[in-house]
């Protein structure tokens, strides 16, 4: 997932669930966790990498669902409600053409005190389409685990 700006980008790659299938309580959310790794562009150009376990794969699925509606222009607005708010993504429609974006995500390892990364960016339709694909690929390869 990449959001960007002419001063700015985050890129936001989902890349493993946070335990091994075997791995945390049977009866819980913890086997359905997944890692995000971050790659944040500032505005002063510098480069900071940091991940976080913050997405359950549900909330995976309901952004998707959510933005897809968007998209579809159904509705104007959509606003993440994770249960960790370390990752946060809300979408506007402007007008007809647009969507604007913002999202944040938090860097936990971080040690400069600058801990969130934010950007806000506009996408067009087709630019939202091409990451609706993404997210329906990341849905599929990352399903609920019992």
């Amino acid at each position: 997932m990449l959001f960007q700006n002419p001063e700015a980008s985050l890129q936001l790659d989902i890349v493993n669930y946070e335990f091994p299938p075997d791995g945390g309580a049977p009866d819980s959310d913890d086997r359905n966790w997944l890692v995000l790794r971050a790659t944040w562009v500032n505005e002063n150009g510098e480069i900071v990498k940091d991940s976080n376990s913050c997405l359950l794969t549900y909330e995976l699925r309901e952004m998707t669902a959510g933005l897809k509606v968007l998209n579809a222009g159904i509705k104007d607005h959509y606003e993440s409600a994770f249960v960790e708010p370390y990752f946060e993504l809300e979408a506007q429609a402007e007008g007809e053409e647009s969507i604007r974006i913002s999202v944040s995500f938090f860097l936990p390892n971080t040690m400069d005190g600058d801990d969130t990364a934010e950007v806000e960016c506009v996408m067009s339709h087709a630019e939202m389409k091409a990451l609706l694909e993404e997210l329906d690929q990341l849905c599929e390869k990352f399903p609920d685990r019992n």
